[in-house]
């Protein structure tokens, strides 16, 4: 049972850490739940992402979600209660801009319905790549866009563009009404208060692998010296005997 009201409900926004686990405990739920189990404990939660289980339970007390001692969280009611704070439960139609080797990666991925993302067109500024089909959608033209996003009042792009450019198309979708911005253009937009952003820099995330790399790696034990190879002494030939 809910004691009380989420922060959601109060219009408290969560941070981004903490949507970033809540994320995390509804893809692990779903997954346990699509194999069979109907519970799941914080100390589990806790072992697989790599936390405390205090920290686990304090989010789901932020969400709302109560457990039971000895037996965790009710793996129904976790999806079901992460569904309303995530917005996963309405269905949000978003655009792509860029339909270059990670935008149409983006744009096969069958895994966004399951959050209640869905793509609803493909645009492209480059001539040679307008009318391709790419995840079963026809790239469009740019031109195009400005009434798309009027017509079905579209309020989420995603950007895929180069850096060159990624800030002006930003601005530009933001005049025409956009109120969100998932960014893969290796640059910090800029945008307005009133426009969430979320800017996925895989640059920098493989430079702070690599880092973190390195640095696992100068923690790891030096190997013993080997040992030195003994010279192998010829035995001598026995005389033979007269």
């Amino acid at each position: 049972m809910r004691s009380k009201r989420t922060p959601i409900e109060e219009g408290i926004g969560f941070s981004r850490p903490l949507l970033e686990r809540l994320a995390l405990y509804y893809q692990i739920a779903t997954r346990a739940g699509e194999e069979g189990q109907d519970a799941i404990s914080s100390a589990f939660l806790a072992s697989l992402i790599g936390i405390d289980a205090t920290l686990v339970r304090k989010d789901m007390a932020a969400a709302g979600i109560t457990g039971r001692p000895k037996v965790g969280y009710s793996i129904a009611e976790v999806i079901a209660h992460l569904d309303e704070v995530l917005g996963l439960t309405d269905r949000n139609d978003a655009i792509l801009i860029g339909s270059g080797d990670l935008g149409s990666a983006i744009a096969r991925y069958p895994g966004f319905s399951r959050y209640g993302l869905k793509l609803a067109a493909v645009f492209d500024i480059d001539p040679s790549k307008v009318g391709r089909s790419i995840g079963g959608h026809v790239v469009l033209p740019m031109e195009k866009c400005k009434s798309f996003i009027e017509i079905f009042r579209i309020q989420i792009a995603i950007i895929t563009a180069p850096a060159s450019v990624a800030q002006e198309i930003a601005d530009w979708l933001v005049r025409k009404g956009i109120k969100a911005i998932w960014n893969f253009a290796p640059v910090h937009l800029r945008v307005p208060d009133d426009v969430a952003v979320r800017n996925e820099n895989l640059a920098l995330g493989l430079a702070q692998l690599i880092h973190m790399f390195k640095y696992k790696r100068s923690q790891e034990p030096a190997p013993p010296p080997e040992a030195p190879e003994l010279e192998e002494k010829s035995i001598p030939e026995q005389a033979e005997r007269p």
